[in-house]
């Protein structure tokens, strides 16, 4: 998980030393998607495992806009060095973000960016999967337990909700 935001545009992308002769250093996000695309990893074979990053926090257009190439169809990290990229089939990325108050409608649509505000979205979604997820024994008193838990929480709730 990186958060774009948390560091500068040279430390996410890349940059060149002022060494002479300039040097290339990739960045945090380059060198981690770098080995995500890679078939091996220190002995292991791995190609068909699923691999995702995720990029936290808000959208901001200077990271965003350089990751252009990457999301449109030809899924390619073209650095300012020139070096390149390209994510293969099993590599994905994931944008937790903040908020889209300076994301373009490119961006959005090109990555595949669904925003719900929490207030809108309610309350109901967190404790139907908190439900969901409590188990027992059996699957018999697992569905047992989660009925009594739905018809619980349906009845008192909404009540104590609108007490304020």
């Amino acid at each position: 998980m990186i958060n774009p935001k948390s560091i500068t545009l040279d430390e996410l992308f890349g940059v060149f030393d002022d060494q002479n002769p300039p040097q290339w250093q990739d960045g945090i996000l380059a060198n981690v998607l770098k080995k995500m695309c890679q078939d091996k990893v220190e002995g292991q074979k791995w190609e068909n495992d699923q691999r995702w990053m995720i990029l936290d926090g808000p959208v901001d257009t200077l990271w965003i806009e350089s990751m252009n190439s990457v999301l449109d169809d030809n899924k390619l990290l073209t650095l300012n060095n020139g070096d390149s990229i390209g994510l293969s089939s099993n590599v994905r990325l994931l944008f937790e973000i903040e908020n889209l108050a300076v994301a373009s409608p490119a961006t959005v649509s090109r990555a595949g960016m669904i925003y719900l505000d929490l207030e809108e979205l309610g309350w109901e979604p967190f404790i139907k999967m908190w439900i969901k997820q409590k188990k027992r024994n059996s699957e018999k008193e697992t569905a047992s337990l989660q009925e009594l838990l739905t018809a619980l929480v349906e009845k008192y709730v909404p009540k104590v909700l609108k007490v304020k």
